[in-house]
Formats: structure tokens, sequence, C-alpha cells
């Protein structure tokens, strides 16, 4: 169960996806310091919504099937928006736009963001539950469960602070890749 719930756990939020590459855009456009407040909303987001998930992971998978269209659209239209922006941004200079880089952009998009809903809520139902049941068992997967999905979003984090002259040098291409992940991350959600 550990090997698999690993593989499952590490792969899937080291693949690209809403949170990684807001994140790393974020960063070689602002840089480390100017991102910090996004890099915590997202964290403390990614936190709240494997709590919801841990706590009320029976609930959520009795009611999934009628909530989960909705929310597919929902997280559909905002990464897609988040791929609008992406694609148009550019490298900041000082007077940077200060929302770009907010603690409630990163906190809101894991609420929208259905890749880590379902993450949490496959990790959970399937991974979790059949195996513990104690409240103290399901409290220490939500931790787990945030230290390897924020894990892997500081990776990006990191990636954006070394590639930072790279990206800055070739930000159009670059950005417009990220834009078209981003893209097929939202239609991902819709054509499944």
């Amino acid at each position: 169960m550990w090997v698999s719930f690993l593989s499952y756990a590490i792969t899937t939020t080291l693949s690209p996806g809403p949170n990684n590459i807001l994140v790393l855009n974020a960063i070689s456009n602002n840089g480390m310091k100017r991102s910090k407040q996004l890099i915590f909303g997202v964290y403390f987001g990614f936190f709240s919504v494997m709590v919801i998930c841990g706590m009320f992971s029976v609930v959520l998978a009795k009611y999934i099937p009628t909530a989960m269209p909705y929310m597919k659209y929902i997280g559909c239209a905002y990464i897609l928006w988040l791929a609008y922006y992406t694609a148009i941004s550019k490298p900041s200079s000082s007077d940077a736009e200060e929302g770009s880089t907010s603690f409630m952009r990163g906190f809101i998009l894991q609420f929208v963001n259905v890749k880590i809903i379902l993450w949490g809520i496959t990790i959970f139902t399937g991974y979790v539950l059949p195996y513990y049941s104690s409240f103290a068992a399901v409290a220490s997967f939500i931790v787990l469960a945030t230290i390897i999905g924020d894990g892997a979003t500081h990776l990006w984090a990191i990636a954006g602070v070394i590639l930072h002259k790279i990206i800055n040098k070739y930000w159009r291409p670059i950005n417009l890749m990220m834009a078209l992940l981003l893209v097929y991350s939202a239609l991902s959600l819709i054509l499944k």
C-alpha cells in the first residue's frame, strides 16, 4: 500500500498542473521575494483542501458524482483564465501588479483546482480509509499529503529561481508553453 500510495502521490504532484505552473511563472517573472505571498496562499489553500478531503472523504465520495460536473467547469474556467494571464504576462518591473502574487490568488486556486481535489479524495478513499480509520491516522495523512503536495510545488518554485535568467530572456515562448500546459490541464478536466 505504501509503495503504491507514494508512487501515486509523488508522481501526480510533480506533474505540471495549475499550482506548479502558476508558481513557476510567478517566481520567474517576479522573483521569490515578491511571490512569497502567492506561494503561502498555495500552501495554506492546499492544506485547507486536504483537511476537507480528509475529514469529509466519505461524504464527498457519496455526493461527488452530482457536484463534479459543476466543479469541473468552474475549475476549467479558472484554469483557462490563469492560462490567459500566463500567456500575456511579461517579466515584471519594480511596479508589478499587486494581485498577481497575492495570497488570495494562490489560496482560491486550491478550491477550484480539481486536480488536487480529486488527488485528495483518491488518497483518502483509495489509500487511507480502506486501511486506517482513526482520527489520528486521517490527520497524519492530511499532514503527509500536504507535505508531498507543497513539496512538489516548492520544487517548481526552486526551478523558477534557478531558471529565472533563462525564463526572463525567453519569456514569450516559455509563457506561451506554460499557458498551453494550463489549457491542456483545463481541457483534460472536462474531456475525461
